[in-house]
């Protein structure tokens, strides 16, 4: 689950950042976005940043955050109780039965279970925690500059990316499209990875 908390900067305001390059308006702002991303003259949008707040799973989290240039501020494990998990179906033929994916979910909230009893026979939270699995939840503040942002789309957004991580970037790039339309609209005719998300999106 995502949801965007904040924007800094508009388009308009990143081409007058641009145009101090040259001091010259030779070019429409659309016309300007346009030749910064065909021509990948990206520091301009270091400028303009974007929050969001997510909610998914440990292993999406960790993946999420090899993207570097952002920041992130979490839920602590050891400060505050975990609560639920998100599980993707397992797509092998010993997993697609239903009952077997049905005995993973039953595995995983007996593990939940004992987690709640550790916290409520005494143990610390920081301690509780280590039985978890990586499906657990969990919640994070993220800011971003939208250089950043249009890498870690560019990545997340495609075929190869994991599922949930790609599910997630799709949303992420809605919420893009519908701040920066512009922007946007010049990156996703550049770039081949959100080709395909938006040929499905727009067809539904």
């Amino acid at each position: 689950m995502v949801k965007l908390i904040n924007t800094y900067m508009t388009e308009a305001d990143l081409c007058e950042i641009a145009r101090i390059s040259t001091g010259k308006k030779s070019r429409s702002d659309d016309e300007l976005l346009r030749f910064l991303i065909e021509q990948q003259h990206d520091s301009c949008f270091e400028h303009a940043v974007m929050t969001f707040y997510v909610e998914v799973p440990i292993y999406t989290a960790r993946q999420w955050q090899r993207h570097r240039i952002g920041s992130f501020t979490e839920k602590s494990g050891r400060y505050s109780q975990m609560e639920n998990f998100k599980r993707t179906p397992i797509k092998h033929k010993r997993y697609e039965d239903l009952v077997i994916n049905g005995y993973i979910d039953d595995k995983i909230r007996e593990i939940f279970d004992e987690y709640s009893d550790c916290l409520q026979g005494g143990a610390k939270k920081e301690e509780a925690r280590q039985i978890l699995p990586l499906c657990t939840l969990t919640k994070f503040y993220w800011t971003v500059n939208l250089r950043s942002l249009m890498n870690f789309l560019s990545l997340r957004m495609d075929a190869h990316a994991q599922q949930d991580i790609r599910e997630n970037a799709n949303n992420i790039y809605k919420l893009f499209e519908m701040e920066y339309p512009n922007i946007a609209k010049a990156w996703q005719e550049k770039n081949e990875a959100v080709k395909g998300f938006l040929k499905e999106w727009r067809a539904k």
